[in-house]
Formats: structure tokens, sequence, C-alpha cells
């Protein structure tokens, strides 16, 4: 029986690590992603801020992921695998920020106010205790929790926000692309239970979709923009 860790080279396709090379290009889709969020976007907007960090920490999550059969066991991967926890504890609840203040239109105070006390669950929840243990799949090596710590609350909150914000974007602005990225992510977080590399693959159609919605400018900032048009200041 292989030890604790170890890196099954036979399931690597034709001498290739094709689940590791897969994660690596979806890392670098999402680094794409960041920078279309940027690209001929004219003015920086606040809600764009949240979503680059929020990108690039997905990258940086698909990235280790990937490289961690090429980096083997040891303090390198361990220590990179501690900012990918760290990253999902501070940066998940970013996405509740621009669902809460773009698209459902509420203050962003009450947006930041709820994600910093996501972000403080979630580093007390998986963080502050954190113990990894190295863990293969397929050709894949990356360092896991060694203890599950149950259902991760602080992630289902954020998804629970953006599947409303995702419908209700679908029914103001007939725009599904947003509501069927939400629905896939569930469905590949589910699936990660057995293929984690699903997780990644999930969290990257739904940040491309969060950026095609970004990018068309939909939500607050459109509503807004006709409620001027319907009430028009006095004087002009």
């Amino acid at each position: 029986m292989p030890r604790r860790g170890y890196c099954d080279r036979s399931r690597e396709v034709g001498g290739w690590p094709v689940v590791s090379v897969a994660l690596v290009l979806l890392a670098v889709a999402q680094l794409g992603c960041v920078v279309a969020l940027w690209a001929g976007s004219g003015a920086a907007s606040a809600s764009r801020w949240p979503l680059t960090l929020l990108g690039l920490g997905l990258a940086y999550d698909s990235a280790v992921f990937g490289l961690g059969s090429a980096l083997g066991e040891g303090a390198a991967l361990h220590a990179l695998s501690v900012g990918r926890y760290v990253g999902h504890a501070v940066l998940t609840p970013l996405l509740l920020v621009w669902a809460v203040e773009r698209v459902l239109g509420l203050r962003r105070r009450w947006a930041w106010t709820l994600a910093v006390a996501l972000m403080g669950w979630g580093v007390l929840r998986d963080v502050v205790a954190l113990r990894l243990v190295p863990r293969a799949f397929a050709d894949t090596l990356r360092y896991v929790p060694a203890a599950p710590h149950g259902p991760p609350w602080p992630v289902l909150v954020v998804i629970a926000v953006l599947l409303a914000a995702a419908i209700v974007l679908w029914r103001r602005e007939k725009r599904p692309a947003l509501l069927i990225a939400a629905v896939i992510l569930v469905a590949a977080s589910a699936a990660a239970f057995d293929l984690p590399p699903l997780g990644n693959a999930g969290e990257a159609v739904l940040f491309a979709a969060v950026v095609s919605v970004e990018r068309a400018g939909v939500g607050r900032g459109r509503r807004a923009g006709r409620g001027l048009e319907r009430h028009p200041r006095a004087g002009v």
C-alpha cells in the first residue's frame, strides 16, 4: 500500500500529469478573468477591487493544487497550502460584498459588516487550529486538514446570498448566467468530496460569470442610472 501522501504516477496519461496540468491551466484562466475584469473598463469601480482579490486567491488555490506533485511533500508545499486555507477564509466573503452591493443594491456598510463577520468566523473555524496532512488524488498532491471541521458555514452563507442575488438578477434583467454558474458551483462542490479538482472548476465557472456580469454593468449602477432618467434633478 502506498504511503500517505504518495502521488500515484501510474494515473498519469501518456506520461503526463493530466489533472495537475489542468489545474495549472485553470489558474491561468482565472488570472485571465482578472485581466478581463479591468480590460477596457475605463474608470475603476469600487466593486472590482474585491473581485480582483478574489480572483487572485482562486488562481493561487488552483496553482498550488496543480503544482503540488512537482513540489513534493515538505515545508514549501505545506506553507503554500496554509495560504490556500487562509485565502478561503478571508477572500471568499468578498463575493458576498459584490453580490450584496452590486446586484442586490444594499448599502456597502452592511455588505462589509457581514463579510468581515464571516471572515472572522472562517479564520477561527478553519485557520486558527489548522493542522494539515499530505493527500494525493490521481497525479496531484496537496495538504488537507487532518480532521474535518463539519459544514463550512461561512461559505454556505456566501453561497446562499449569491444564489439570492443570482435569482434577483435573472428575474429583473433576464440574465441567467450567474444563476446557472451558481448552480454549477453547488453541484461541483458536492462532487468535490470524491473528485477534489471539480471544486476548483466550479469556482472558475462562477468567477467567469461574475466577471461577465460586472463587465456588463448590470445591477445597482444601472438601476441608479435609470432612476436619474425617471427623476431628473430640478433645473436640469
